[in-house]
Formats: structure tokens, C-alpha cells, sequence
């Protein structure tokens, strides 16, 4: 595929994976993703590329309007995940080591009522506007030992571009939410519903 031709070394591992979401290159540390998280030599994660092209596993949303105006998330979170790791998941319930969860915010269109809502075609709700920032969790139980083996890195709270590279963010910052409160594996898994498998169709 010539999706992606960067390729990186993994800087204290050494081996090699590559950043894009639609590549078919599989890195020796993470066997079970088709593309794990790339690190350059200072240990900043890289940011994933054409993310939008994994599988879209949810958006839960938390408008400052019912939060006294003082919501810690107001925006849309689009969570993505690389195919690969979707579908271990799907088999095994479990996240496989090199998992990349991308969540891209996106800020709620204007209210006009004093919930924050709006009417549009549809009804009166919440609608999505521009993209607002880029936070990107990994799992790598050696790297992250001390944060139950994810790492959460920022790459911007502001539209597009984002970062080209990021540091791990303290433990304070997101990991210890995860730790105290995430349903499954330091992940929000009760608020991804596309996690769950479909059923299988019935015969006609």
C-alpha cells in the first residue's frame, strides 16, 4: 500500500512500525495491530496519520450547557481505532499491546436554546462543528508500567494542525481518571457501543 512511506525506528526497542491507520505493515513488538505507535528518539510519540480511516468506534459528548458552563470536555470525542486492534478486541475482549486510540475534538455547534441545543433538520439537539484538538492513548504495558500500561499524549487543544510529535502527559493528567474511573483495560468502554459485536443476521 502507498498510503504512508514513513517508516521510524522505535527508539529504545528499535523496531520498526509505521504511523498511518491504512497501513499493512505489522511491527515485531506489536503483532496484533496493523499499526502501532511510532516514537522518535526522545521518546515522543508521533502522531498518527489518516486516522479517520480506522474504525470509528464512538462520540460521547459533555457540552459545557449542562455542566454549569464548566465542562473538563466540551466537545464531541471521536474515538478511532487501527482495524486491526478492533477486531482482536471483538475475538478476545482484550486491547492488544501497540493499541492506538486517536480521539479528535470537535466543537458543538452554537446553541440558540439555554440547554445549548439547536434546531436543524433533524430536531433540536447537539451538532458538531470544527475539530478542536487531538489526544492519542497507547497501550504498551513495558513502556507504560507506571500508568497501567497506557500512555495518553496531547497534540493540541486548538484546530488542525496539530502537533507533529508529542511527550507522555503526567499521570495526573489523564492516566489517573483512566485508573479510577475507565470500565475495561483504562479504556471508556461503556460509552463505545460499536465495540459490541452485531449479531449475526437471521436466515430469510
Amino acid at each position: 500500500m502507498q498510503t504512508n512511506k514513513l517508516i521510524c525506528r522505535l527508539g529504545a526497542i528499535g523496531s520498526l512500525a509505521i504511523v498511518s491507520f491504512t497501513s499493512t505493515i505489522v511491527s515485531a513488538d506489536y503483532p496484533n495491530v496493523e499499526s502501532g505507535p511510532v516514537f522518535d528518539e526522545r521518546g515522543r510519540l508521533l502522531q498518527p496519520s489518516n486516522f479517520r480511516e480506522g474504525v470509528f468506534i464512538g462520540a460521547p459528548l459533555t457540552p459545557h450547557a449542562l455542566n454549569d458552563g464548566k465542562a473538563g470536555f466540551p466537545e464531541f470525542h471521536n474515538v478511532y481505532v487501527d482495524r486491526a486492534a478492533y477486531r482482536h478486541f471483538q475475538r478476545t475482549g482484550e486491547w492488544p499491546e501497540g493499541t492506538v486510540l486517536v480521539k479528535e475534538l470537535q466543537l458543538v455547534k452554537k446553541g440558540t436554546f439555554d440547554d445549548g441545543s439547536r434546531l436543524e433538520a433533524s430536531g433540536r439537539g447537539y451538532f458538531p462543528d470544527e475539530p478542536n484538538g487531538l489526544d492519542v492513548s497507547v497501550k504498551d504495558s513495558r513502556r507504560f508500567a507506571a500508568t497501567d500500561g497506557w500512555g495518553f499524549f496531547n497534540f493540541g487543544h486548538h484546530a488542525p494542525p496539530y502537533a507533529s510529535a508529542a511527550e507522555v502527559a503526567p499521570a495526573e493528567a489523564c492516566a489517573a481518571c483512566h485508573q479510577a474511573n475507565a470500565h475495561d483495560d483504562m479504556v471508556f468502554s461503556d460509552f463505545y457501543r460499536q465495540l459490541t459485536p452485531l449479531p449475526t443476521p437471521a436466515m430469510p
